[in-house]
């Protein structure tokens, strides 16, 4: 068993050297070209009725790459504080913490008002309780990667497992990688050691700290459902579980299985949310996919003691609350999301 300051970073100065440069050119080039391209998008949008979501793309991405850019001078501001002996590890940290909310904050609402968005949350209180909880969220966008860190009214600490291919955003890679994050590599040689590395991101949560996790492992897709569907044929208890879960992938990682046996003292909290379903590319957003939508947030939470610690009972607790957050978004979307399998027995 591994402890949490034995989990590895991954400081990579190779792809540092790629990415921050390129952060700072996108934020340079859609600045400048921003003023001569509108017109053309908003004339586009004009004639082929996008209201504006050609337009407001432009403006999200360039927002973006802009707001990352001035995060990431910032954050260079305070490791340089830091190495001059001008602030001490703790200081140092917490305005990292700050720094960290300021720009998920940032790009969340940005992008919700940008796209003339709307936002309702019930049981927002669930996710502010200050006692330490896991946090197990429904992914269904990059969008909802940094929802609990950004809808929360104040500082929080935050951990998070997520997928390594986000170490290509400089933001994420650099300030992400200050604070105990898991940063997982898919199809690692050794799932064990992964599974090793989420158990041990749980210890030492500290008064008002969260793990936050996405258990389906991926975002959903009718694709993906399928697939899975396909591969459980011959698996019946599996394929009616994935079955039963019309726009969700099933809970049942490893990963989280195991959390929730070994963090016994630890709250247990969901979030479902409806709205990013559509938003899955840049086609999609020109398309009008976040385009005055409105975003549905749900969360509950479970004390520690009514949480179920052993593997069976670990399972179907996931998978019931995961058919709850499934009828969530049904509530909504009932259309079938792929075409009717059979089980083979």
């Amino acid at each position: 068993m591994i402890t949490l300051h034995e989990i590895p970073k991954d400081r990579s100065l190779k792809r540092r050297a790629l990415t921050i440069p390129f952060w700072f050119f996108m934020a340079t080039f859609l600045t400048a070209i921003l003023p001569l391209l509108a017109p053309f998008t908003a004339l586009y949008d004009l004639i082929f009725r996008k209201r504006l979501s050609t337009t407001r793309t432009l403006i999200f991405f360039t927002y973006f790459f802009v707001l990352e850019s001035v995060g990431l001078t910032i954050a260079f501001t305070h490791w340089l504080r830091r190495r001059l002996g001008l602030l001490d590890e703790a200081a140092y940290q917490l305005i990292s913490r700050k720094l960290q909310r300021w720009w998920a904050r940032g790009a969340f609402w940005g992008c919700l008002r940008i796209y003339s968005m709307n936002i309702s949350i019930d049981g927002l209180e669930n996710l502010e309780n200050t006692d330490p909880a896991i946090v197990l969220s429904r992914h269904a966008s990059t969008l909802d990667t940094m929802l609990p860190l950004a809808i929360v009214r104040e500082l929080k600490f935050f951990r998070y497992v997520i997928k390594a291919e986000l170490l290509n955003d400089p933001a994420l890679d650099v300030v992400g990688q200050r604070f105990p994050n898991l940063f997982v590599v898919r199809g690692a040689p050794d799932p064990e050691l992964e599974v090793q590395k989420v158990l041990a991101l749980s210890q030492e949560l500290e008064p008002n700290a969260a793990l936050v996790m996405y258990p389906e492992g991926t975002r959903f897709s009718a694709s993906r459902r399928q697939r899975l569907l396909e591969k459980f044929q011959d698996d019946a208890d599996r394929f009616a579980i994935t079955e039963s879960l019309r726009h969700t992938l099933p809970p049942l990682r490893e990963g989280s299985i195991r959390l929730l046996q070994y963090a016994t003292e630890t709250d247990v909290v969901f979030i479902a949310h409806r709205g990013l379903e559509a938003a899955r590319s840049m086609a999609s957003l020109i398309s009008g996919a976040l385009t005055h939508v409105h975003l549905e947030i749900k969360i509950w939470r479970f004390r520690a003691a009514d949480v179920p610690r052993d593997k069976d009972r670990v399972q179907d607790f996931l998978i019931e609350n995961w058919q709850r957050i499934d009828r969530f978004v049904h509530e909504i979307y009932p259309q079938p999301v792929t075409p009717q399998v059979t089980a083979q027995n």
